[in-house]
Order: C-alpha cells, then structure tokens, then sequence
C-alpha cells in the first residue's frame, strides 16, 4: 500500500510540474510557442511571465525558476536585482536578432537607413532605461550611430528624438499613437505585430545585435533544467527563427 501511494505521489509531482519564466515583453512571443510545444511533448507546463520587470519582479521572487533577457547588458541588471538567487555569470546566450528601423505603415518619410534619421525632419523614439528600467534598448542608437564617428550626425540624431522612453511597450504606445514617425527597435517586435509599421533595416556597418538569453535559479530543478535545454533545440530553433532570431 504504501509502494501504491508514493508511485500516486511521483505521478502527480509529474502532472503538476511546472516551469516558471520570467523576463521583458519581446522574446515572449517565441518563449511561449516554444512553451505550448514543449508541454506537448513532456506534459510539464512552462509559464512565461513578460513585461516590465516591476510588473513581475515580486511574484519571480517567489518562485522563478528561470529569467530571461533580451540583452546580454539588461540580463545581468535582471539578474543582478535577485541577489543570491540568480548568478550574472551562469547568463547563457541562446539567439540573437538584429536591431531594425519601424516606419508608420507605407514609409511616408522615405527612410533607406539609419543615417536618414539625423539627415531629415523625423520623429524619433527609442527605448533608453535611464538608470531606471533594464531594457534591451539601452544605448542602442548611440552605438549604431556613434560608429558614424561623426560629431554633426550624431548630434542630428539626438535632437531628432522627441522620447526616451523606459521599454518597448512605451515606445510602442507613442508609435502606434503616431507621436512618433520612427521607432527603433527589434527585428523580433516587427515579426510578432506585422501589422505595426514597416520595417527598414539598418545599413550593415552600423546594424548592431543584441541577444536572447537565460540565468537558471541556482540549484535549478531537473525540469527547469530540461526545459533550458529545449530552448536550443531543432524544434525551438525553427520556433525562434520564425520570429527573427538567429544563431
């Protein structure tokens, strides 16, 4: 009887395995494919927590079991914030994507690159956590446009910008409210919502990209430790790829 009753209670510690993400808005849309796919497969469910960390920050405390980031630099500030919990140094790259131009639909403006953007009348926003928000965003355009190395272009750009906004969310809201004529972001955004804007890629000497990434809870249980696996399969490759991530 009681051989019965601990084979029941490994049995249910199976069916109620579960996997707890958390992590920013953006590589949520592969994650929670990938997630559907996986729970398929093993029957253990995998959450996917996104947004704004402060949305999310005090339930992760609780019971994350894997973070995820959308930068190497923002990923260690997630990290960082967990104390103990989480170690900066078991960070693990998994894709990358490439840095894009969103125009409101039809490119009125005509943009070809990202040098337009200090050469026309053009409204700007991007993503720039301040000190205050870990964001992928963050120095983004200062890095493509600083490899310009010219002072003139550069401060052309700058004043361009009408919002430093602290996440893509925000930036999304003032595009989409067409406050905005440009909005610098990811090549995953444009995939996830083809319907926002139209996308311009950035001239290759200045393209930069910035990956997706993953810290395990130390200690991490055999099923978060599975599911980190998964993530750099054939089968969540291809998931990832649909959305513009690359290896």
């Amino acid at each position: 009887m009681k051989k019965i009753s601990l084979i029941i209670m490994m049995l249910g510690a199976f069916l109620y395995a579960e996997v707890n993400l958390y992590g920013p808005g953006g590589p949520h849309t592969a994650l929670k494919e990938v997630a559907k796919v996986y729970e398929e497969k093993t029957g253990v469910k995998v959450n996917v927590n996104f947004g704004p960390q402060k949305t999310w920050q005090e339930k992760a405390e609780q019971n994350a079991d894997i973070l995820f980031g959308a930068s190497d630099q923002s990923a260690v500030a997630i990290a960082t914030d967990f104390g103990d919990k989480f170690d900066p140094k078991t960070i693990k790259p998994l894709y990358f994507r490439e840095a894009i131009i969103l125009t409101q639909k039809g490119n009125p403006l005509k943009i070809k690159g990202l040098k337009d953007l200090a050469k026309k009348k053009v409204r700007i926003v991007v993503p720039e956590g301040a000190g205050k928000s870990n964001t992928s965003g963050t120095g983004v355009w200062e890095d493509m446009i600083g490899r310009t190395k010219d002072l003139k272009t550069i401060a052309d750009f700058r004043s361009n910008i009408i919002a430093y906004v602290p996440n893509s969310g925000s930036a999304k809201k003032l595009f989409l409210e067409k406050q905005a004529d440009v909005w610098i972001t990811w090549l995953d955004w444009a995939k996830s919502n083809p319907d926002f804007g139209d996308v311009v890629r950035i001239e290759k000497d200045l393209v930069i990209y910035r990956s997706f990434n993953i810290a395990l809870i130390k200690n991490a249980s055999k099923e978060a430790q599975d599911f980190a696996e998964f993530l750099s399969s054939q089968d969540a490759e291809k998931i990832f790829k649909k959305f513009g991530w690359l290896r």
